[in-house]
């Protein structure tokens, strides 16, 4: 048993480094798809401030159109990533909580055989130290009994 600790261990350690990596791992996308979101609202105030200047030519249009289209494509990319890889890393993250969780019932289950096992081996050896007590003391009647007939003996022979 003693061998099997270690390595119930380092599972355990493996798989409290593994839902801490993935969590950092969530934090850091979370914090990507809001990095997006946030560079499509700067874009959208960058457009409307355009709009707000008063300017008309053709060239303050465009360039609004293209603010636009850019905080657009961040919005998308930032909502695509909420809706895929966040879901991914959520699940992710829930596998190895549920593996973690499973893994506390293993060792609480094996923690229980451990102290069964030990308390069975403390009655064995209080059964294994009775019956040599018991063996002893047959062995020592024995020798008595032969002492006593072979004194017998001498006193017959004698």
């Amino acid at each position: 048993m003693a061998k099997r600790e270690p390595v119930v261990e380092e599972v355990v350690e493996e798989t409290v480094r593994s839902i801490t990596q993935a969590q950092a791992d969530y934090e850091q996308l979370m914090d990507e798809i809001r990095g997006y979101w946030q560079r499509a609202r700067d874009l959208r105030e960058k457009a409307a401030e355009l709009k707000l200047s008063g300017r008309t030519d053709a060239q303050v249009g465009t360039e609004i159109r293209q603010l636009l289209d850019q905080a657009e494509r961040f919005e998308l990319l930032g909502d695509q990533k909420d809706r895929h890889e966040k879901q991914e890393a959520i699940g992710f993250i829930e596998d190895l909580q549920r593996e973690a969780s499973a893994l506390r019932g293993t060792v609480q289950h094996n923690q229980s055989v451990l102290v069964r096992q030990r308390k069975e081996l403390e009655e064995a050896k209080e059964e294994a130290v009775a019956m040599v007590q018991r063996a002893e003391e047959r062995v020592q009647e024995t020798e008595r009994l032969l002492a006593y007939e072979m004194a017998k003996l001498a006193e017959l022979e004698g």
